[in-house]
């Protein structure tokens, strides 16, 4: 924490040298004092938090419905060898569709609303969930459904035998994934978007207004730092036994 903290202070000594001094023109990285000028303009003026509520709420409901929706597609595929190799060549092939080239279609389908964009987040995270959870499942020991066969466990207690194997990686993925949506959402918020951190952050650069660039960067990184945080910090409560054997 010590170190965290010293450093933190000499990025700050460093950034007030480098705009106080005019080595860098403010165009490129703006004062702290210019931020904060931006950041009170856009939370007292521009309701700055409703964007940020508005980016949270895309981000966590794209997030659920990829979470419904590859679990339970993960459990079929890895009972079925057979079916994972018919569908493996398509999920890998939509699973590497850059999102930006997918924008054309969503709107042809989907018009410019709300939908548009959580399904432009919903498909940039839901074939890498998908995948990581099928993993999971496939290196789950045998030795796990040899005890589960022997016991004559009914098909939901195999169900939930196995989802309790993988929970820690399962976890883990869900933390790794819901990051991943926020990686998206300034794309998905191009989509004719007028409310939003992305919105806010193409405005800003449309009128070269870099402080308030900045500030939009800065409040992501924070969010998706809080989220991480969060993730982490539940673990140890979630997974007990995790944290006794370490």
């Amino acid at each position: 924490m010590l170190w965290s903290v010293m450093l933190a202070t000499a990025i700050l000594t460093f950034w007030y040298g480098v705009t106080k001094l005019g080595i860098v023109d403010d165009l490129f990285l703006p004062s702290p004092g210019q931020f904060w000028l931006a950041v009170k303009k856009l939370f007292l003026y521009r309701d700055f938090h409703q964007d940020i509520l508005i980016s949270v709420f895309r981000v966590l409901i794209a997030w659920t419905i990829s979470f419904s929706i590859a679990i339970p597609t993960a459990l079929v595929l890895s009972k079925s060898e057979k079916l994972y190799r018919i569908l493996s060549p398509y999920i890998d092939f939509l699973r590497y569709l850059p999102v930006p080239v997918l924008i054309p279609l969503i709107i042809l389908f989907m018009g410019i609303g709300e939908s548009a964009k959580i399904s432009l987040l919903f498909i940039g995270t839901v074939f890498q969930l998908l995948l990581l959870v099928y993993d999971d499942l496939k290196d789950i020991p045998s030795e796990y459904f040899d005890i589960s066969y022997t016991l004559n466990f009914s098909k939901w207690e195999k169900v939930k035998m196995e989802l309790k194997a993988i929970g820690p990686n399962l976890w883990n993925n869900c933390r790794i994934t819901m990051g991943w949506c926020w990686t998206y959402l300034v794309i998905a918020e191009l989509v004719a978007s007028q409310e939003g951190i992305g919105y806010m952050v193409k405005e800003a650069q449309r009128f070269s207004n870099t402080p308030e660039i900045y500030v939009g960067i800065v409040t992501m990184g924070l969010i998706g730092l809080f989220s991480d945080l969060t993730w982490k910090g539940f673990y140890p409560v979630v997974f007990r036994y995790k944290r006794a054997k370490s």
